[in-house]
């Protein structure tokens, strides 16, 4: 790829002053979802408490294989709601602020290989499961979340439905017995499907990931507004029935390219109506990659979407695969997301999930580790999620140290909570604790290290906004220690969190925006010593620390230099970056304008040094743009650079 662009600085240069103003001042929208601060419990309802076996005697109920039905249902996961209770209220005692639960949907009929108690073999868009309730249970089960005060996030598919089309040397056709099996009647056409076989080999004019049948599952057109448009009804149904705050989209990244300009906007509109005014969807994009990852969100306009760069990324750093500087390297992409209307702080960050596997399986697997390594690492991997940026979602049973037997992935990573009849999940070791046995995870979980530090971390969270995905800033990243800066921008004050991979204690010097006062240990049992800004620490091996300043930020001097751009060979993207430097952690805005008269556009707010925005060629492509950036410190004073000209050329 050539680099095509053309820079010209403006040939005065302005002087950079504090509380500069310029005319026409541009307003910068928020760019954080409803779920920003929110921390995630993703369950199977099958899979976390019968509470009606009443529905357990339906067709594809069999307890002792992992492939079908164990009998959990909404009543389970409902519970009393009551202190106590191991249903929503045990949940809730945990810290967590929201639900995220597998697709409630009707499933299609089960097959000798298993049946969809996972949720993503649906046939019957409009009505529960009924090995998982009715639809008066799932009422019940959002009241309860409501009088908890806990958001709930339903996982949904719009990629594809059960597999209910057959073929015939290459012709689709539905048998006669299947003919109305699916609802709403819009998806018993087979005009609205591409029928282009398998995603892996299929014979359609097109992409075979988007076109193609996932696993054999019915692949639905999303280009077609009869499916986007029905979709966007169903779903918005959803909503309004039972008041939920958000969707996870099932295999995101195998729908049209365009889907989501379509779909989201009558989604948000009908959350609205019913009083929920930032609605979150997240899609699964499985892509470790961020220079593709952000695509999905800038181009595709998927609002956000799982951060499978930080998982991956995350385990190596707690396994000890990887040291500090891989973390730091990860993060230094956080721009490419960067919009004015995104940001990576909206990106749901996990460990491990129920297609991967747990958690304390992938840190055993990335590096051999003594045993007793084990739990202390995945502590830190928890802390690390908990306290960065991002919006953490923990896969339930992890925090009772569920590990998983073999590969532990897909359906060995689906554990029942309640009393297991699988005979390899009474067995398998966990972390933390001793096999379940003939027991049920809801009675350890009081006692056990996994849960009682998650309680910890989400403690801290709620007690201190700035951990709890605020403004971060990387301090110290070398061999086994990450050291970051974060910042509520309420409360001026600035926090230390050190995370150490190493099995030995690490001493290092941090530079702070902050000289006076001192700090407060708020996790951890570091050493800790300060001189003006510098703070030197200890941080003992395989631990995290938290350390809060005693008083605000005071060194908020800003010196500023140019704003420079050019193309970015990888992303093809006009990496365009301010030159300023300060110990403060600071906002840094840039905003562009197409001609003279024309209005200011932002282009998104940095708020981690270096700091950068990427400009999109397909948005300005033969455009010249003027830019410009200001900077905002700790205690309010703005400050701008010289602006600069620019022309996109052509992608």
């Amino acid at each position: 790829m050539k680099k095509r662009f053309t820079l010209f600085l403006v040939t005065s240069l302005l002087l950079a002053v504090a509380s500069t103003s310029f005319a026409s001042t541009p307003t910068v929208d928020t760019v954080k979802v409803g779920l920003s601060k929110d921390l995630i419990y993703f369950v199977f309802p099958d899979r976390y408490l019968n509470g009606d076996i009443s529905n357990d005697s339906f067709p594809g109920y069999n307890p002792r294989e992992t492939a079908y039905f164990h009998g959990g249902d909404l009543k389970g996961l409902t519970g009393t709601c009551a202190a106590g209770d191991n249903g929503l209220a045990r949940i809730k005692k945990l810290g967590f602020t929201a639900v995220w639960v597998t697709p409630l949907v009707v499933q299609q009929k089960p097959t000798p290989n298993g049946a969809g108690y996972h949720g993503y073999w649906g046939v019957d868009f409009l009505n529960v499961d009924p090995h998982l309730g009715t639809k008066a249970d799932m009422v019940a089960f959002a009241e309860c979340a409501k009088k908890l005060n806990l958001k709930l996030i339903l996982d949904i598919v719009t990629n594809h439905t059960g597999d209910v089309i057959s073929y015939n040397d290459q012709k689709a056709y539905i048998s006669a017995d299947l003919a109305n099996a699916k609802n709403p009647a819009w998806l018993n056409d087979l005009n609205n499907y591409h029928n282009v076989g398998p995603m892996s080999n299929c014979w359609g004019d097109g992409p075979c990931i988007q076109i193609g049948d996932f696993y054999g599952l019915d692949d639905l057109a999303t280009e077609k507004p009869v499916v986007y448009n029905g979709w966007a009804d169903v779903y918005s149904q959803w909503i309004k029935d039972y008041g939920l705050s958000g969707f996870r989209v099932d295999t995101a990244r195998h729908v049209d390219d365009d889907f989501f300009k379509h779909w989201s906007p009558q989604i948000n509109a009908a959350a609205k109506s019913v009083g929920i005014d930032n609605f979150t969807t997240f899609g699964e994009v499985w892509d470790v990659n961020p220079i593709n990852l952000m695509n999905y969100v800038r181009r595709n306009k998927i609002q956000t979407v799982l951060d499978f760069p930080f998982q991956r990324t995350a385990v190596e750093f707690a396994s000890g695969y990887s040291d500090a500087s891989v973390v730091e390297n990860l993060f230094a992409y956080d721009d490419l997301y960067t919009s004015a209307t995104s940001d990576a702080s909206n990106l749901v960050t996990f460990l491990g999930n129920h297609d991967m596997g747990r958690v304390a399986k992938i840190i055993e697997s990335k590096r051999i580790n003594k045993a007793d390594e084990l739990l202390p690492r995945t502590l830190l991997g928890h802390a690390l999620m908990y306290f960065s940026r991002g919006i953490p979602s923990v896969y339930y049973g992890d925090e009772v140290g569920m590990i998983g037997t073999g590969a532990g992935s897909d359906q060995l990573a689906r554990q029942d909570m309640f009393a297991t009849k699988v005979g390899i999940w009474k067995t398998e070791a966990r972390v933390g604790s001793k096999p379940i046995g003939t027991g049920d995870s809801f009675a350890i979980t009081d006692s056990h290290p996994i849960a009682k530090y998650l309680k910890v971390l989400a403690g801290l969270r709620a007690a201190n906004p700035a951990l709890a995905n605020a403004s971060m800033q990387i301090r110290y990243a070398k061999e086994g220690l990450l050291v970051l800066s974060k910042k509520d921008d309420a409360e001026g004050r600035e926090y230390l969190v050190a995370f150490n991979n190493s099995t030995k204690a690490i001493k290092a010097n941090i530079t702070t925006a902050t000289s006076t006062g001192g700090w407060k240990a708020l996790l951890g049992k570091p050493t800790v010593s300060a001189k003006n800004e510098v703070v030197t620490l200890t941080v003992p091996a395989l631990s995290t620390i938290v350390l809060k300043a005693n008083k605000n930020i005071d060194k908020v001097d800003v010196k500023v230099g140019k704003i420079t751009s050019e193309m970015d060979y990888l992303s093809g993207y006009y990496e365009t970056k301010a030159s300023v430097v300060s110990k403060d952690l600071l906002k840094v805005t840039f905003y562009c304008k197409s001609s003279t008269d024309g209005p200011w556009i932002s282009l998104g707010t940095d708020t981690t040094a270096p700091y950068s925005v990427y400009i999109d060629p397909l948005e300005y492509s033969e455009q010249s743009l003027e830019l410009r950036a200001t900077v905002v410190n700790s205690k309010g004073a703005s400050y701008e650079l010289p602006h600069a000209n620019i022309t996109i050329a052509a992608p």
